[in-house]
Order: C-alpha cells, then structure tokens, then sequence
C-alpha cells in the first residue's frame, strides 16, 4: 500500500493506533475534503479534553466536549468511523500521566457506541477490539468494554440514541454509574422501580414490568405498551418499541414538562389470568374507569338494557364496592351508587340511585363478607371479561365511509375478536371484520398506540 510516495511498514501503523498525548494534525483516515480532515483534529481534542489529556477552555465542561463530539459525528456520518479509530487509539496502551484519561477514555466509548455504529468496513474490527478487551479479565476496563459491545449491538439494532445525553448523565458516566433507577406506575398507582441503561429501549421496560405481572410468555408481554402521562394536562402519549427511555425522559427533562411512565394494556387477545395480585390490580385499574364511563355497555334497541346486563351492573357494583371496602360493612347509599354504577346507567328512565342502591344492598348480603379486595377485583373482571366490548378499544368517528356510501357518526371499537364499527347508542354493530380479513391498518399518531388503527383498506 503507498502512502506519500512510500511503503507503510508495522512501525508506521503502530504509531496510528498508539496512544498519543499530543493534539493530531491531520484525520488518521484519509479524507479527500480538508473541511472533514478539520473537523477530525477537532474530535480529537474534544477526546483529550474529556479524557483530561487536555484543558477545558475557559467557560466550558466535559459535558460541552461530548455535546461537540456527538454534534459532530450526527452532523458528519462520515467521521464516523475517524472518531472510532481516534477513540481506539486513546484507550490503546493508554500511557497518560493523567490517573483517569484510560477509564474516561472507555467510558467516553461508551457513549459513542449507545450512538452511532460503525461503517461496515469498520465494523469487524471494532467489534473484534472491544471483544478483546471485554473477554480479558486482566484487562483494566473489561467491564467497561463489554458495555461498549452491548452498546453497539443495540445501536446497530434499534438506531442508536436520538437526543443529547443530559448534562446529568454525561456527570452520572463519567464517574462510573451506568444505571438510572427509573420509575414506572402501573395502573392504580402502584410504581416499580426498574433498572434502566442509557441504551434501554421501551420494549425492554415493557418486559421488566410484565414479569412483575408474572407474564413470562413474549407473545403476550406484546399485548403491553409504555406511555408516558403529561401531568399538566393529563393528556397520554404512547411510546414507540424502538424508542430509548432515557431519550424520552431528557427530552421531557428539557422542555420541563412534568410527566410519568404508565404501563397499560393494550390488546386482549390472551385470556385474563387471575392468578397474580399484582395482575389482578393492573387489569383491574385499567379497565374500571372505562367501564364506570359506560363505554363497554351494550343496549336494546329500546335503549334499556337487558336482563343480564342489569344483573351483571349489580354483581360489579357490589364487587367494587368490596373491593373498595375490604373487611368492613358499609352498606351502599345512593351517593355510593354514583362511583360504582355507569353514568349511562343512571340516565333518565333507568331507575334511581336509591333502587340501584337497594339492589345492591341485596347483593352484598348474597356474598361472603370475608371477600378481601384482590379477590373481589378479580370476580369483578371474570363477569366483566364476558361482555362482548371487553379489552375493545373505542374511538369515535364523526365522518366514516363503507361501501361508497356516508355513515352517520359511529364507534370504531378495537378488540380480541377483530374490528367493529358500532352504533353509539346502543352499540349494536353495524360492520365487523376479523383481523384476517383486514388488508391494511395504518397507526395514527397521538390518537391511538402503534398496535391499535384505523381501518383504511378492506
């Protein structure tokens, strides 16, 4: 290979890959625009200033050397593979009169790796240097290293973080804490706490908490999605899979948004377990507020509902009731009747609070008084699991066309058994079409999560 008239030899390509405590003149790869062969003596100083092989200029941090090099490197994909070799260099034999330029150097890799891969080229190389390093326990930093192989394994799977680490965390890394104890809430407010990395994504936090619900089965942990509450407004968005927690959290950090992650179900095409208190509670908070809404019950064409709705209503508002009253008899007033019964169910001319009330007073004499709340929960889902809304979905469509023709305002009601448009009212359907049959579904952002969309292709 000629380089500038000359043969390389081993003593030339060991001086490009040794540790240097000296700026670099030019880009050890060759570039045919002096604009990158400038910008590549510039990540290198922002190494060495971050490594602590050179000072911080005045009125600046380390935190402002890793902004510039990821800037950069976002910037200038094709200096991509410059500051990797840079980066390789300065943890290569690494003879610093500075105690902590080694360590900083490995953890400064690490924040490249959770960021951008390596060109194809490049790739076998650094992952074959990391490798080495990580599998020798001799070796100084091997743990740091292995973190770096993990890191660019999920870079090269799910992209790579997409916004500037906080000042917090470049702070948190460089002195060597790797995790975040993150907080997510379940339904009904109880809260986990998860140990989560700079490159963990949603669908990894998803699976943490669902084995905290005992759900092992990966089929069924994708019934779940992350969201996070806006707690201003109380208005919820949902999280992409691919989306890395810490990006979510630093861009809501930024805008100084108060917010926190809420873990719900989404579709229901598993049956409910009823065989962990945890589950029952998180099924159970969730599904509560929509039913209380009446947005699962189903009428007559006369608008009443009938006889087996109105039995089950009394047997779930006796089970509320209980559950909300574990070991205590507390008879139901018709005040009560309002945070245990449908709104719709109490609309003129069903009958009163004071005969639901009375109703449901002779209910709870029919049921053990012993019934502690996680099994009253649970009886409330098993009659609620039976109705034909059951984990559906439910948007309402002011404008929808079928057949060439205009509709009048319906329901679109997404759920276990496929997707239905339904009459407001009385919520007969008016189309249904099973999952197999549907050609296209195309997500709709801000209204509805990834997995749940509108129909718009039969």
């Amino acid at each position: 290979m000629k380089y500038s008239g000359k043969e390389w030899t081993w003593q030339d390509v060991a001086h490009k890959i040794k540790f240097t405590d000296k700026p670099i003149s030019h880009s050890l790869i060759r570039f045919d625009s002096s604009e990158l062969d400038k910008l590549a003596c510039e990540t290198f100083m922002c190494i060495m200033r971050y490594m602590g092989d050179e000072p911080i200029r005045r009125g600046e941090t380390i935190t402002d050397a890793v902004y510039r090099l990821l800037l950069i490197c976002h910037k200038n994909p094709a200096l991509r593979d410059e500051v990797y070799c840079q980066i390789i260099r300065q943890t290569t034999n690494n003879k610093s009169n500075k105690p902590d330029s080694s360590i900083r150097g490995w953890r400064l890799f690490s924040i490249l790796t959770a960021y951008f891969e390596s060109s194809l080229a490049l790739r076998p190389y650094l992952i074959n240097y990391l490798a080495e390093n990580a599998d020798d326990q001799r070796r100084a930093y091997h743990g740091t290293a292995q973190l770096c192989l993990q890191n660019l394994n999920q870079t090269m799977r799910y992209g790579g973080r997409k916004y500037l680490l906080s000042g917090m965390e470049v702070e948190e890394i460089t002195n060597g804490k790797i995790l975040k104890r993150q907080v997510y809430t379940l339904p009904g407010g109880n809260k986990k706490v998860v140990n989560t990395k700079s490159i963990t994504v949603v669908e990894e936090a998803i699976r943490e908490l669902c084995l905290e619900l005992n759900i092992r089965s990966p089929s069924e942990q994708q019934e779940f999605c992350l969201c996070y509450v806006l707690e201003k407004d109380n208005r919820t968005e949902y999280c992409a899979n691919d989306d890395y927690i810490l990006d979510i959290c630093t861009e809501l950090e930024h805008k100084r948004v108060p917010f926190h992650f809420l873990l719900r179900r989404c579709t229901w095409v598993h049956p409910l377990r009823l065989d962990h208190p945890v589950y029952i509670d998180v099924m159970f908070f969730q599904v509560v507020p929509d039913y209380l809404q009446g947005s699962l019950l189903t009428r007559q064409a006369s608008g009443h509902m009938s006889a087996s709705v109105c039995d089950d209503v009394t047997k779930l508002a006796a089970y509320l009731h209980m559950a909300a009253n574990e070991g205590q008899r507390i008879a139901v007033t018709p005040r009560t009747v309002q945070t245990i019964v449908p709104a719709p169910v109490l609309e003129y001319p069903s009958p009163s609070p004071d005969s639901w009330a009375s109703r449901i007073n002779r209910q709870l004499r029919t049921m053990n008084p012993n019934t502690t709340a996680t099994q009253a929960r649970a009886a409330f889902l098993e009659i609620l699991s039976t109705w034909p809304l059951f984990g559906s979905t439910i948007f309402r469509l002011d404008a929808a066309s079928f057949d060439g023709r205009a509709l009048p305002p319906v329901e679109l009601a997404v759920g276990r058994t496929g997707v239905k448009l339904l009459e407001p009212r009385s919520r007969d359907v008016v189309e249904h079409w099973p999952y197999d049959k549907v050609d296209l579904i195309r997500s709709i952002e801000q209204i509805c999560p990834p997995v749940v969309g509108l129909l718009t292709s039969i």
